[in-house]
């Protein structure tokens, strides 16, 4: 087997590999696809280890940017400035530029996908204090909260809940 293979290539032989594999296939055979396929898995995993990280600093980024606009978005609307697109009065300009990179769906989804996670988080520190009781057990409320917080973070995922 080639080593320039690409990962696709690679699942598509592992697939036929275990489709056409019998008692009769040598213990070695399945040895090294096992091998083959682990190594990419080890490379694929670290790579989207990596990105991930990015993704996280680059979104990270853009919140703060996003605080930042939202200010300047608050400050100039409190002071009567409208949104005008290509208007000649540079504040006017400058508010509906801002308010529509604070439309930026992508970075919205992302930030709504970190609150999510840290709100799951939170739930997940609920979880080791359930214990069965009745409704006036404290602990049994803790498994009330982990799951409306596990309500918050699907909406967030959905982009239905805001939760600053």
């Amino acid at each position: 087997m080639s080593e320039s293979l690409n990962n696709k290539e690679l699942i598509a032989i592992g697939h036929e590999f275990a489709k056409a594999m019998t008692s009769d296939t040598p213990i070695i055979e399945i040895a090294k696809m096992m091998s083959r396929l682990a190594e990419r898995l080890d490379c694929t995993t670290a790579a989207l280890r990596e990105t991930a990280k990015q993704r996280d600093a680059l979104t990270a980024d853009n919140v703060a940017r996003a605080e930042i606009i939202g200010r300047l978005v608050w400050q100039y609307s409190a002071s009567g400035i409208k949104p005008v697109e290509k208007s000649l009065n540079p504040a006017s300009a400058l508010l509906f530029d801002a308010l529509e990179v604070l439309r930026q769906p992508a970075t919205a989804a992302a930030v709504n996908e970190l609150k999510a996670q840290g709100v799951e988080t939170a739930a997940a520190s609920y979880h080791p204090l359930v214990v069965t009781g009745g409704s006036d057990d404290p602990q049994e409320n803790g498994l009330c909260i982990r799951e409306d917080l596990l309500i918050i973070a699907r909406k967030l995922r959905a982009g239905e809940a805001n939760h600053d």
